[in-house]
C-alpha cells in the first residue's frame, strides 16, 4: 500500500496548525512535518482548534527544508491551486482524484505531499523541485482554497487507498434476483388491474427503469416484497 507523509511548508496561522492536526487524526496519519513552522505550536488557537489531536502538535517533526523533511519518500508532490503563476517551473498537473487512482494503481511507493503556505503558496524553486503537481478544481474567479480545507479534501480523496474496506455501501444493497422479484410482483399486479389503464407496458418499463437506478437495500427490497404479496393477494 503506498505511504503519504504530509508535510506544511512555514504555516503562518495557529487556528490553521490545529485543524490541520486534527484533520491528520480523523484520517489515521500519526506524525505532521513541519517546514520552518512560523505559527507557534503551543499557542492557544492551535491547541483549541487541534481538539483532541494535541498529540499531532507535541509530536510534530520540524525541519529546515523541504529536502529534509522529505527524505525517505520516493515522490516528491506539490499541491497548487493556481496553475499559470510560475510559468517556468509549472507542469501539467493532476487533479487530486487522477493523483489518487495513479497511487492506487501503482499499490506502492512513498509520496510527500508539500502544502504551500496560506499567503503565498509554494514557491517557483519548490515547485521545480517536485516530481509531480496536483490540484484541486475549484471556481476560477476563487481557486485558493484554505490550508486545512485543502487538508480535508486532499485526505479525504486519499482515503479511498487508506481505508479501502470502508468505501463500500453502508448499505447492503439489494442483489440483481431481489429487484426481478420486485418486478415480477409489481407486474403481477399490474396484470390484474392493467385492463383499466391505457398503457400497462409503458408503467411496467417505468417501474423496471426505477428499479435499475436505485440503490434499493436488501432490507427494503425485503419489505417491499413482503407489502406487495399481501397487496396482490387483497387484489384476488
Amino acid at each position: 500500500m503506498p505511504e503519504f507523509r504530509i508535510i506544511l511548508v512555514e504555516p503562518e496561522y495557529e487556528a490553521n496548525l490545529g485543524a490541520c492536526a486534527r484533520l491528520l487524526k480523523n484520517f489515521g496519519h500519526s506524525e505532521m512535518w513541519l517546514v520552518n513552522p512560523k505559527a507557534d505550536l503551543k499557542g492557544k488557537e492551535a491547541i483549541k482548534y487541534a481538539k483532541h489531536s494535541v498529540e499531532i502538535l507535541e509530536n510534530a517533526k520540524i525541519t529546515k527544508s523541504i529536502k529534509a523533511a522529505a527524505k525517505g519518500c520516493e515522490f516528491i508532490v506539490g499541491t497548487t491551486g493556481i496553475l499559470n503563476r510560475w510559468k517556468g517551473a509549472i507542469r501539467n498537473p493532476l487533479t487530486l482524484r487522477q493523483f489518487v487512482e495513479a497511487a492506487r494503481k501503482r499499490r506502492k511507493g512513498s509520496y510527500a505531499i508539500l502544502f504551500g503556505r496560506e499567503g503565498t503558496g509554494l514557491s517557483e524553486e519548490e515547485i521545480s523541485a517536485c516530481d509531480l503537481l496536483v490540484t484541486i478544481p475549484a471556481n476560477d474567479a476563487h481557486p485558493i482554497l484554505n490550508l486545512s480545507h485543502a487538508l480535508a479534501i486532499t485526505l479525504y480523496g486519499l482515503s479511498a487507498i487508506k481505508f479501502p474496506g470502508k468505501q463500500k455501501h453502508f448499505i447492503e444493497k439489494a442483489g440483481g434476483n431481489e429487484k426481478e422479484a420486485l418486478i415480477g410482483k409489481f407486474d403481477e399486479m399490474l396484470g390484474i388491474v392493467g385492463k383499466d389503464m391505457r398503457y400497462p407496458e409503458k408503467v411496467k418499463r417505468a417501474f423496471r427503469r426505477v428499479i435499475g437506478r436505485s440503490l434499493i437495500s436488501d432490507l427494503e427490497a425485503a419489505a417491499l416484497l413482503g407489502a406487495f404479496g399481501r397487496i396482490r393477494k387483497r387484489m384476488k
